[in-house]
């Protein structure tokens, strides 16, 4: 390629930057930051093993057990955000002595359960066993060790439950 042709191909360029800049502030401004890969990360997780139930959405960098992935169930409507992390498995410390390796150690592997209409807020960790409950809310940054209630809030180190949500009348 000669120096006209790069010449006559640098305007083109830097007028689509200009324009994908003028874009996205515009989504910006409308508050319509869209996720371009929000409907395929589900779909991979369908491919990896994850057994789902309806549609739900999965944030950027959410991380998940991969060779476990038979373990996690997701049901409809279920919102995990960004840069979550989803363990099914844990090292077996029951035999774990002085001296022992810990590399050798067995892993526990047990199920996650995602019901319906759940929310896990952004880098939230999910322990194996738990179960969070239909319409229930993670609070950003927690570490589930133990089954969330449904329709309540649930945040901290471990997450606890600090809010119920009552029936409508």
């Amino acid at each position: 390629m000669n120096i006209i042709e790069l010449v006559k191909k640098i305007p083109h360029s830097v007028s689509v930057r200009i324009k994908n800049r003028r874009r996205y502030r515009w989504m910006v401004k409308q508050m319509r930051m869209p996720d371009p890969a929000e409907t395929v990360r589900p779909k991979y997780w369908k491919k990896c093993g994850v057994e789902v139930n309806g549609h739900f959405k999965v944030g950027f960098g959410v991380y998940f057990d991969a060779g476990n992935a038979e373990h996690i169930h997701v049901e409809d409507g279920v919102w995990i955000a960004a840069q979550c992390l989803l363990l099914c498995h844990k090292r077996n410390l029951a035999e774990y002595h002085v001296g022992d390796d810990y590399n050798k150690t067995p892993y526990k592997i047990k199920d996650i359960h995602l019901k319906k209409g759940c929310c896990i807020g952004m880098r939230t960790i999910i322990m194996p066993g738990v179960t969070v409950g239909e319409g229930a809310i993670i609070g950003a940054g927690s570490v589930v060790t133990r089954d969330v209630p449904p329709y309540t809030v649930a945040t901290g180190s471990p997450a606890v439950v600090v809010k119920s949500f009552p029936e409508r009348s």
